[in-house]
């Protein structure tokens, strides 16, 4: 996740604009149903920067703060403004966030073109081999997105982060207790512990395939805040320190 200022995401949303209007211009050089294409991109991309909103959030936290450090909505550019400003719109932020995801369609079905194309027209069984070449691009990179992308995860600084870096080293000893697999785990805060034992509790959101979020990790640290000598994993409707 990309914190822009104003000048930043200005001079990002005309490049992003820039790539995609070229990218345009290669579908309409490539096929008279550029104009499909362009039409279904520019459709997705709001659509997938408003599920980035309901899937990336980063709520408001303490761990490295005075008082209360404002959260934040949305990836790569986040558009949302934290939970105490009401999950404020950003308008600005998020035509760029869209922006971003009109790229990545447009890039993509231009690599999908490409491989489609490649496959022999001569030989039998290409619809059937097309087909699964889609699939295969489509839905795989999709689904394993997570082992690759980190999700947005909250700032932390100074002792607090060196507790969070050792928790996320051992999400192994509790990711089975998932009801699925934990392809990826995002930092949610780092707070005193609430059974009133010495240290700190660490809550990260943990993401299966497709980047569904599946619920809150937390790990109890020892007072050096070096390893957890205690963990689970709670529902997404639960909350690390309740």
């Amino acid at each position: 996740m990309f914190q822009l200022v104003p000048w930043q995401a200005a001079f990002l949303g005309i490049v992003l604009a820039t790539l995609a209007l070229l990218m345009v211009i290669w579908w309409r050089q490539q096929s008279f149903r550029w104009i499909i294409v362009t039409v279904i991109c520019l459709a997705l991309a709001p659509l997938l920067g408003w599920w980035s909103g309901q899937t990336f959030q980063v709520n408001d936290y303490r761990a490295g703060c005075d008082g209360l450090c404002p959260g934040a909505g949305g990836a790569p550019i986040p558009f949302l403004r934290g939970e105490a400003a009401g999950n404020e719109l950003l308008p600005g932020m998020f035509l760029v966030n869209t922006l971003a995801y009109l790229v990545i369609v447009l890039g993509w079905s231009m690599v999908l073109r490409v491989v489609l194309r490649s496959i022999p027209a001569n030989r039998r069984g290409r619809t059937a081999r097309q087909a699964l070449a889609a699939v295969i691009l489509l839905v795989i990179p999709l689904a394993l997105s997570p082992l690759v992308l980190p999700p947005p995860e909250a700032r932390v600084r100074g002792d607090t982060q060196r507790v969070a870096i050792n928790g996320q080293r051992e999400v192994f000893e509790y990711d089975s207790q998932a009801a699925l697999p934990v392809l990826r785990v995002g930092l949610e805060d780092v707070r005193p512990r609430g059974d009133g034992q010495p240290g700190m509790r660490v809550c990260l959101r943990a993401y299966t395939f497709f980047y569904l979020p599946i619920g809150h990790m937390y790990l109890d640290m020892t007072p050096e805040g070096v390893h957890s000598n205690a963990g689970g994993v709670l529902p997404m409707e639960m909350s690390c320190w309740r």
